[in-house]
């Protein structure tokens, strides 16, 4: 009989222990290195570098859809106040190997609260985040955060970044 309690014991610490791994590793990270990032886009007043994708599954999201939530650091390069949310932040896009543009948007701040919510060793700052939408972005002030989710197919290869309204993009760097 101990020898059966042992044994159903063992199991299931085996099984918590696999159930944690895939969890961990249920997040991709198409970028390791911060000071490296996958796409930068810059004028004379903005530069915002996309870090990396964060890619998850979600259980209310299609079938053969995947969520990706950017991470982002955005730089006020100039000696003036900037209204970053209506001019770079709320037109941030995604551009797949097929042309099709994917935008954030108000399901995408669900996107990345979802992700938040799924990963809770992953901190957001907020006050970085809501200085990415602000209307009153300062001199030389930097902000870094997760910025924007998108829903995409599973199988899609998001080849360039940008602000559509500048019409500022880059080409992602891909591993």
């Amino acid at each position: 009989m101990l020898k059966r309690l042992l044994m159903a014991k063992s199991i299931l610490f085996s099984l918590i222990f696999v159930s944690l791994i895939v969890e961990v590793f249920s997040v991709e990270f198409f970028a390791q290195n911060k000071l490296n990032p996958i796409a930068k886009i810059s004028n004379e007043d903005v530069r915002i570098s996309l870090i990396k994708f964060h890619s998850f599954i979600s259980s209310n999201n299609k079938t053969d859809h995947k969520f990706l939530v950017a991470e982002v650091l955005i730089e006020n390069l100039s000696d003036k106040t900037i209204n970053m949310g209506a001019d770079y932040s709320m037109s941030i896009i995604i551009i797949d190997s097929k042309g099709n543009e994917y935008k954030s948007g108000i399901k995408g701040a669900g996107i990345v609260s979802e992700f938040l919510t799924k990963f809770p060793d992953i901190e957001q700052d907020q006050k970085a985040y809501n200085l990415s939408f602000s209307d009153q972005f300062p001199p030389k002030a930097k902000a870094h955060s997760f910025l924007c989710g998108y829903e995409v197919p599973e199988d899609v290869q998001i080849v360039k970044f940008g602000v559509k309204k500048k019409n500022l993009f880059s080409e992602i760097k891909h591993k």
